[in-house]
């Protein structure tokens, strides 16, 4: 018993959540031809677009090929395969340059009406899987232009939907132990799988829209009883491979996964990815999270980012030789040799995304750390006669700016080894990973070690910055990037033109380490020694603002190096604060506040490079 609006209250089973409402007009004849004359496209263009899709599309496998026309008999209204077709092409029209092909936002704008018509008309009824999958495709073409109100609302629908089909118990009653190969429905298991497809696709725009949003998931980890999708050509021949659940404990995770024998490629990106979205909760949490953040322990916090380190190194460790990356050429063929069933194209997008967001799951490992380095992002330990060794305390730095660096370089390997046109083939989401590579490596050339090579980064910030151009222009949206970088560099230029600020590290004695050393022996007997010396020259700066400059006049009561930022690199609420709560997105910011710039709340980088970069140029002005 219980109060459900509903007037089936039995709740529908798995198995048959794909079934749609009865079709009130049998009548309808859903043809190629009739979805062509709707769409405004011939025959023959709609024959390229939809191979163009099953050769190029490598973010999600949603369909089997050769399944798309077969759905048209059982959909109810025209507007249905309107905006299926209309949603896969726009993407595969991205592929095609012909003057007689429609653009991708032609495309996805009719997607959008359709999809917008056909949901209107099931009313409260439950809509036809199919356009689930639309509205996945749809969102999908969203959250490539950017993850703001209107994408983030329309992935809510999808996740809505998805949960409205149940398919986040499309295995509720799934067990390992009695379930035997030969006595599986291969038919029936095939239907699943495409909705276990079409629920991980959902699943990872959730934890991608979020993790950029700095905001939780609306996908229950507690209720996911939908098990992570088996290879493709498993699934593309009737073969039955086993599967696993993704496990809410995060050390448990690649060990299912392992111990199941599935060796799909999406699977393991599931794993890392929900790795990466694990660590970054705890670098950098949000809301509540961020207000409670001064009374969790610091090395409870480091207890738990060096669990996530464990566990992403055994994920890796753990994953089939043929989706490891080891330095390979990765040349995104669109067929392997004669004769052979291989999809390189496939393959290395696969591996390319593995390699890469297991390197963003790093960076947020490592992030804490390098952070509290930075003379100006986080108070410095005080300098006092007992203190700790210089020395000790320089190797700790240069060796977790090695730990983070070497992430980077990782990403700009995995790039450089790659085609030249290997944006057009991988998950574009992947673009915001070689962002946060490429302001390390902006961030590297001043307030790094002086062992790391300035040159080395400089060239290697110019092949993510040509990248970045590239993944821009072809799916164009994600403009916000390229600013978001230029600002980075620009202030950064700002402080490394400043000879005496506490930046840059292009003269040896410019070091972090050795100007707080310089700073102390000057400081004994001054007022500053109770003070970090980075904290005292910015309260110094500070105190000389004028309004005539159009900067704000502070007061002259102490400010910690960073507003909101505690000795241990996370958010203290009880500090005196110059920027809003960035952790606060229902506010709107203003363009300037203070005469300190506040940029829209997506503008941040989910971990907080740039505010950081903000907060220290701000404190030089």
């Amino acid at each position: 018993m219980y109060p459900s609006h509903e007037a089936q209250t039995r709740p529908q089973s798995p198995s048959t959540a794909h079934t749609s409402p009865g079709n009130p007009d049998r009548g309808l004849n859903i043809t190629v031809r009739t979805v062509c004359d709707a769409l405004k496209i011939s025959k023959s263009l709609y024959d390229l677009l939809m191979e163009l899709y099953f050769t190029t599309m490598t973010s999600f496998t949603l369909f089997r090929p050769g399944s798309i026309e077969p759905k048209f008999s059982s959909m109810q209204y025209h507007s249905d395969a309107e905006a299926l077709v209309a949603a896969m092409f726009s993407f595969s029209s991205r592929h095609h340059s012909g003057s007689d092909c429609p653009s991708p936002s032609y495309f996805a704008q009719v997607a959008s009406s359709r999809l917008d018509e056909s949901v209107d008309r099931y009313g409260d009824m439950r809509p036809p899987f199919c356009l689930l999958q639309a509205g996945i495709l749809v969102t999908f073409y969203q959250l490539t232009v950017s993850v703001r109100s209107r994408s983030w609302k329309k992935l809510g629908d999808c996740i809505r939907c998805a949960y409205d089909l149940h398919l986040h118990i499309v295995d509720a009653n799934y067990d390992s132990t009695t379930t035997a190969r030969g006595s599986v429905d291969i038919q029936c298991w095939i239907l699943l799988e495409e909705r276990r497809r079409a629920w991980w696709a959902v699943w990872e725009m959730d934890v991608f829209a979020s993790t950029i949003r700095r905001l939780p998931t609306a996908i229950d980890a507690s209720q996911n009883l939908t098990l992570l999708p088996v290879p493709d050509s498993f699934w593309f021949d009737g073969v039955y491979q086993e599967s696993c659940f993704l496990a809410e404990d995060c050390s448990l995770r690649w060990k299912h996964l392992a111990q199941s024998g599935n060796e799909s490629t999406k699977a393991w990106f599931i794993v890392v990815n929900s790795l990466m979205r694990n660590t970054q909760r705890i670098v950098y949490p949000a809301g509540s999270a961020m207000r409670s953040a001064k009374d969790r322990n610091v090395e409870t916090i480091q207890d738990e980012l060096n669990i996530m380190a464990n566990c992403l190194y055994c994920a890796v460790t753990s994953l089939p030789a043929h989706l490891a990356y080891q330095g390979e050429t990765l040349d995104f063929r669109p067929t392997g040799p004669q004769h052979s069933h291989a999809k390189p194209r496939q393959e290395h997008a696969d591996k390319y995304a593995i390699h890469v967001m297991a390197q963003l799951c790093r960076f947020m490992i490592y992030h804490h750390k390098i952070s509290a380095r930075a003379p100006w992002l986080t108070q410095q330990p005080r300098f006092q006669s007992s203190g700790s060794d210089p020395e000790i305390s320089a190797r700790q730095a240069s060796s977790e700016w090695s730990n983070y660096m070497d992430a980077s370089d990782e990403i700009v390997r995995v790039v450089r080894n790659s085609a030249r046109d290997h944006y057009r083939y991988v998950n574009p989401f992947l673009v915001n990973t070689l962002w946060f590579a490429a302001a390390a490596q902006c961030a590297c050339k001043v307030f790094g070690p002086p062992s790391f090579n300035r040159r080395l980064a400089g060239s290697n910030l110019d092949l993510l910055k040509l990248t970045i151009d590239r993944f821009v222009e072809f799916w164009g949206g994600m403009e916000s990037l390229k600013g978001k970088l230029a600002r980075i560099e620009s202030r950064l230029q700002s402080l490394m033109a400043k000879p005496n600020s506490w930046h840059g590290n292009s003269e040896g004695g410019n070091h972090p380490e050795q100007r707080a050393r310089e700073a102390q022996a000057a400081d004994v007997g001054s007022e500053n020694i109770t003070r970090d010396p980075p904290q005292a020259a910015a309260e110094t700066r500070l105190r000389h603002r004028t309004t005539s400059q159009g900067r704000a006049v502070m007061g002259t009561a102490p400010l910690p190096a960073v507003p909101g930022m505690a000795s241990g690199g996370w958010a203290n609420p009880g500090s005196p604060s110059l920027l809003r709560d960035l952790a606060d997105f229902a506010q709107e910011f203003p363009t300037v506040q203070q005469g300190i710039y506040i940029p829209e709340p997506i503008d941040f980088s989910p971990f907080g490079l740039e505010e950081l970069l903000v907060a220290g140029v701000n404190f030089d002005l």
